[in-house]
């Protein structure tokens, strides 16, 4: 074959072995671990496809759906007992190791915006910020009425111990009976200032 035909041949193969190498990642929706930037970590804001960042655990049900405006929200159903109480065995995000460093040492106040489903919607909304082996905030109980709320608690974050981990945050509906479902429009974690001096 001839260099003048060779290398446009070459060139288009090339061409589309990288673009079958990332069309699966194309139009995917984020997964892993919440992250910050890098340099800000006064305020983490999770919402729209960064929702779908969410591990189901347990056998909890958790999709993206479309709001009426066409933003992303998460809706979150469970049935009664079908939730343990750990906070990471249930549906939660975790927060990757540079915010678990950033938030170590600090008051975080974490703000959750939610609602009632449209169906099977729950009355609470049960929402706990887990550090591990090192401490809990324990369940926090909200009372959901209709439309979006913002509803916050403070938690003093303990210093790092041992092995560094991963942080988590729990978040589910209440479900004293058969099926419940909230929706969330927006995760915020804001670090109040330092609890602990070093």
């Amino acid at each position: 074959m001839r260099d003048r035909l060779f290398f446009p041949a070459a060139l288009v193969v090339v061409g589309l072995m990288v673009f079958f190498a990332i069309r699966p990642a194309i139009g995917a929706l984020p997964t892993g671990t919440v992250t910050g930037d890098g340099a800000h970590y006064d305020k983490i804001v999770v919402e729209g496809d960064y929702l779908h960042k969410i591990y189901a655990g347990g056998n909890a049900k958790t999709e993206l759906i479309d709001g009426p405006d066409g933003e992303r929200l998460l809706l979150i159903q469970a049935d009664t007992g079908a939730l343990r109480d750990e906070p990471e065995l249930g549906p939660h995000f975790r927060l990757a190791a540079d915010i678990e460093i950033q938030f170590a040492g600090q008051t975080i106040r974490t703000i959750v915006r939610a609602r009632p489903a449209d169906d099977k919607g729950a009355m609470q909304l049960a929402v706990n910020y887990s550090a591990g082996r090192v401490g809990e905030s324990g369940w926090k109980i909200f009372d959901l009425k209709p439309g979006f709320e913002d509803f916050s608690f403070d938690y003093d974050v303990p210093m790092i111990e041992g092995d560094q981990g991963v942080d988590y945050l729990g978040l589910r509906p209440v479900v004293p009976e058969k099926s419940r479902a909230i929706v969330i429009e927006r995760v915020t974690f804001e670090r109040v200032g330092r609890w602990k001096t070093d």
